[in-house]
Formats: structure tokens, sequence, C-alpha cells
């Protein structure tokens, strides 16, 4: 069996510790591709959910004062539980705040998965860097910056962009599928966290493959959904993409994907 075949079979609980912006469209993700997410953000219920839940997403996006010790405390109890952690650092680099919260929470917090654009990765091992909102720089060497990262973060990598790079177990791979229109929906990337998060299956340490899977997957829905005829722009190819999700078969991932290892 699978990984997909396994997700679609077992329905793992991923519990996602979102951003506001993308809660909804984030549960509705995983739902169609068969994860049973739960927005689930107290941690007096977290030891409870994390004995059975597949993973934990923890995404900064809407950050405050508020809720920063309550990333924190999930993120110990699921430690404490055996839970794997997928880490999405978003817009890192656009405040010292962020940085300084990223930097304690890796610091007391042990994450199996780290994802993001080459500007926020790069702003996790260069606290000088700076970045636009949630925008990377397409001029950043995406290779480059993820083997930097692993190295010091000591952590899987997926770094996403035009191409998205996966470091993990010393082995680089970079993968070439994916639609424009991605960037023109609001929380395509905090999906992405998610279903990382959702082919875990409470491995802590994700094996290279599994993460290449989880990657391509989701961009290779999007390509297919991208050239549906009924798609007109960023609304109808939302829409398109969750359809995909649902629809799509392990025998058109393993005809679509594109990888390069990477030396």
């Amino acid at each position: 069996m699978n990984n997909l075949e396994k997700l679609r079979n077992e329905n793992p609980l991923v519990v996602c510790y979102t951003n506001d912006v993308v809660k909804n469209f984030t549960a509705n993700g995983l739902l169609s591709i068969g994860a049973s997410p739960a927005m689930s953000e107290a941690p007096e219920e977290a030891e409870e959910f994390y004995k059975v839940a597949g993973a934990l997403l923890i995404n900064i996006g809407t950050l405050t004062k508020a809720n920063e010790e309550d990333i924190l405390k999930i993120g110990k109890i699921a430690n404490q539980q055996g839970t794997p952690i997928v880490f999405d650092p978003v817009a890192v680099g656009a405040s010292t705040y962020r940085k300084q919260f990223c930097q304690k929470f890796l610091s007391e917090v042990e994450v199996s998965v780290i994802k993001g654009n080459a500007s926020e990765i790069l702003t996790l091992v260069d606290p000088n860097t700076t970045m636009k909102g949630t925008d990377g720089d397409a001029n950043l060497n995406a290779v480059t910056i993820a083997k930097k990262a692993y190295e010091k973060l000591n952590t899987a990598i997926v770094l996403t962009g035009k191409e998205d790079v996966i470091v993990q177990d010393n082995k680089v791979v970079q993968l070439s599928n994916g639609s424009p229109l991605l960037a023109k929906i609001t929380g395509a990337g905090c999906l992405l966290g998610g279903l990382v998060a959702s082919f875990l299956f409470r491995e802590t340490h994700p094996s290279l493959q599994v993460l290449e899977e989880a990657v391509s997957f989701y961009n290779i829905a999007a390509e297919i959904a991208e050239k549906n005829e009924q798609v007109k722009g960023p609304g109808t190819f939302l829409s398109h993409l969750l359809d995909e999700m649902y629809q799509l078969e392990y025998s058109t991932y393993e005809q679509h994907v594109k990888r390069l290892e990477v030396e």
C-alpha cells in the first residue's frame, strides 16, 4: 500500500494550530485528501488529542502575544506524546517579533519538518534576513539555503518555491510540479503544511520519500486543476484544486511527478 492509499484508508487525525485566515481552506483541503482535521488550539485538550493524532501542524501566520504561550505549550505536549510537528514559520523575516519567537520555539520544541519559502527558511538560519510579508525572494538559491537549514536545525526541510527543495537524511531532492495559480489564492502554502502533516502517521523522522509524495501530490493536483477548461482564474481554480486532491490516484502521481536528486 502506498502512502496516499494509507492516508485515505486510515483518515489520520491532523491537529492544526494555524492562522485565522486559512482555517476553513485548510480543513476542507485535508478533508478532500482523506485526513481528519481538528482546528484545536487549547493546551487543555492537547494531551488527549495528541495521543491519537497522526501529526500536529503549527503555523504562526497570526502570531500574537496572546497565543504565543499556547503555541509553546502545545508544542511541548506534542513532544511528550511523541506526535510529530510540522512547523510553518510564516513571514518570520517580516518582523523582529516573529524572528525572536521562532528562535525561542525551535530552541524549546523538537519539530519533525520545517516548511517555508526561501526567505522564511533563510531567516531561521540568518536572523539578519528581511522580507515583505509572506513573499519569498526568487533570487535566493533554494538548494543552498535548504542544505544550510538542514545542517543547522537538524530537521527535515521542505522549501517551497517555483521548484520545491526537500532535504532529509543528508539527501536533497528538487521537485518541479505546481501551478502559478497557487500564488493567487490565500493559504496555498498553509494547506501544504497540513498536507505534509497528513502523510506523517506519527513518524517523527519521516522519510524523504514520504515528504516528496506529500509535496508532489499537492502540486500535481494543482497542475491538473489549472488545465481544467472550467478554470478561469483563482476562484474557479480553488474549487477544482480541492476536487483534484479528492480524485487524484497514485498512478497519476507516478505519471506526472518531476523530481531531481541534487548533490
